[in-house]
């Protein structure tokens, strides 16, 4: 069995697997969120959950972690940067699965590949109507995962079409990584409400 690297969370203290925390360095101006883990220097990890966030950027528990005297950011502002990243990073899969062809993007493209069992990832736009969606879960598809994100414009801009309201991701190696980043969004905004 592979070793897979741990760190623990400055915020809850909890030890978890490396891809599941964030990782905090200090740059020129502050705090950095390095979430592709490029950026050299002392590093601390935190959960991405609002609660660990409060507790990491609270009181003095980053700078003893960095072990430098810095200025923590706001929370608020903190997560809203998070989110920025974090919704890229959403737009970029998309972006590498359409040009990989991994993606069905549309209605008639994603209930073909429905039919044939192709379909491991389902992406909704916010602003897709309820008659289209219900013609979907018509189908029985109840299992299969689905979240709702972005607008049919935004999707559509993502993808280099038009308005684009359903999409299906095809690859069970993209769906996971989707999958794990629009669970890790969700839960960021959900706690920020």
């Amino acid at each position: 069995m592979k070793h897979r690297p741990e760190r623990t969370c400055i915020g809850c203290r909890n030890v978890l697997p490396k891809d599941e925390v964030i990782r905090l360095v200090s740059g020129p101006d502050g705090i950095l969120i390095d979430y592709r883990e490029k950026i050299p220097g002392r590093a601390a990890y935190v959960c991405p959950r609002k609660e660990c966030i409060s507790k990491a950027l609270a009181r003095e528990t980053l700078m003893k972690a960095l072990k430098l005297k810095v200025r923590a950011p706001g929370v608020g502002d903190f997560v809203s940067k998070l989110c920025l990243i974090i919704s890229e990073k959403i737009k970029s899969l998309l972006s590498i699965s359409m040009k990989a062809g991994q993606i069905a993007a549309g209605y008639s493209a994603v209930q073909d590949a429905l039919d044939k069992g192709r379909v491991k990832l389902l992406l909704y736009a916010s602003d897709l109507s309820d008659g289209t969606r219900e013609k979907i879960a018509a189908h029985g598809f109840a299992t299969l995962r689905q979240e709702t994100l972005f607008t049919r414009d935004e999707i559509g801009n993502i993808l280099n079409r038009e308005l684009i309201g359903v999409v299906g991701i095809l690859d069970q190696g993209f769906a996971s990584a989707l999958w794990t980043e629009m669970q890790r969004l969700k839960n960021l905004i959900k706690n920020d409400d």
